[in-house]
């Protein structure tokens, strides 16, 4: 072999071995569960409000804590490319990510307006005052939350929670597997 392609093949093999030690290893192993955009009336699941309430709380934590204020999904402004590039890298569509938030917070409201007409029928049913057109605007308002009920059970059941998570009062704790 002649010099010139030991040359070559010697140089090609440096650019090669330089462009694989600069590839990141962070996607090796990971599951990529929410790394797709959301799709009309998608239900959010457990596990994935798990992982977003995870997220969330470490953005709000973190040095992207900035940006929470700033965006949502029906901001219509692009995304902040250290957000994207940091959602990416946890496993996250950024637009599914705000899709969540956008869920959660309706879902919040649904189930508040659930508990104030259950305590508005209680509060009724032992006062002399009358709460019932109250009790049926609110059922109005109520009807046109378009979730599953396995949805409005699950924010139910850790609403507490999700509302320090959200506000940045606590810190999300996974339940443990």
């Amino acid at each position: 072999m002649s010099r010139k392609i030991k040359f070559a093949i010697i140089l090609l093999s440096a650019v090669f071995l330089a462009w694989l030690i600069g590839q990141p290893l962070s996607e090796i192993g990971r599951q990529r569960t929410y790394d797709d955009p959301p799709s009309a009336g998608q239900k959010l699941s457990a596990a994935e409000l798990n992982e977003f309430l995870d997220l969330w709380s470490r953005m709000l934590h973190g040095k992207l804590h900035r940006y929470v204020g700033q965006i949502s999904l029906s901001s219509g402004k692009s995304y902040p490319g250290p957000l994207v590039k940091w959602l990416k890298l946890q496993g996250w569509d950024v637009e599914r990510f705000f899709y969540d938030e956008q869920r959660l917070r309706e879902l919040i409201d649904c189930v508040a307006l659930a508990e104030n007409i259950s305590g508005n029928v209680a509060m009724s049913q032992h006062s002399t005052v009358n709460l019932s057109q109250i009790i049926s605007e609110q059922r109005l308002r109520l009807k046109s939350c378009r979730f599953d009920q396995d949805e409005l059970d699950l924010i139910k059941s850790n609403l507490y929670q999700i509302t320090e998570v959200f506000s940045g009062r606590a810190v999300f704790a996974a339940p443990e597997k």
